[in-house]
């Protein structure tokens, strides 16, 4: 059975089957066709598109992870399965925003903050730029690589990228979540020799 026949949810035991086969068609169509409704999820839980569109890339990283080691046990169902991970995540970064808010001395309102980042917080972005920069060479498509260095480096909105490149959303976020993959193993390791080198 082809990818582009899974249409129904008495499908999602093949779908399943084809992800854990290494079948790439078939993670992309679990984010053809979750994707909005994913999105929807987080949205409501986060109130921020910003983090929101994060969360979702993030959800969807998880849960072909899961299917690719074969962690989810009932197959069918998967839908269940991906809005259970999207709503644990979106959860989980406001409990995380709140306990950061909740640590925060009451005293020290007081005291105004000096507005320009500290040089360790510089140091982290210009290593997370470097990072970004890098996945984003080794890209062999030209329109791959423009599309990620005006979204990530750029800040350019989706929808205006999409409208410049000719491309659908579809497109586009095929295009990221590759990317992103990639983008979390080379900062992962960034930050593991940054560990090591701080030790």
């Amino acid at each position: 059975m082809s990818v582009a026949g899974l249409d129904s949810e008495s499908e999602l035991p093949e779908l399943v089957r084809q992800i854990v086969a290494g079948n790439v068609l078939a993670e992309e169509e679990i984010v053809r066709r979750y994707l909005d409704g994913v999105s929807i999820i987080i949205g409501r839980i986060v109130q921020n598109p910003f983090v929101a569109e994060d969360i979702s890339q993030e959800t969807f990283i998880k849960v072909i992870e899961k299917v690719r080691h074969g962690d989810v046990r009932e197959p069918e169902r998967l839908s269940g399965f991906i809005c259970g991970v999207a709503r644990y995540l979106a959860i989980e970064y406001v409990r995380k925003v709140r306990q950061s808010a909740n640590r925060e001395d009451v005293g020290a309102a007081e005291h105004l903050p000096d507005p320009a980042p500290d040089p360790f917080t510089n140091l982290l972005a210009k290593e997370r730029e470097a990072a970004v920069r890098e996945v984003i060479n080794e890209l062999q498509v030209k329109r791959d690589r423009e599309l990620l260095l005006r979204y990530y480096i750029g800040e350019e909105p989706k929808d205006q990228i999409c409208s410049d490149l000719g491309l659908s959303r579809e497109q586009f976020n095929r295009v990221v979540f590759r990317a992103l993959k990639r983008f979390k193993e080379k900062y992962l390791k960034l930050a593991d020799e940054r560990r090591r080198r701080d030790a």
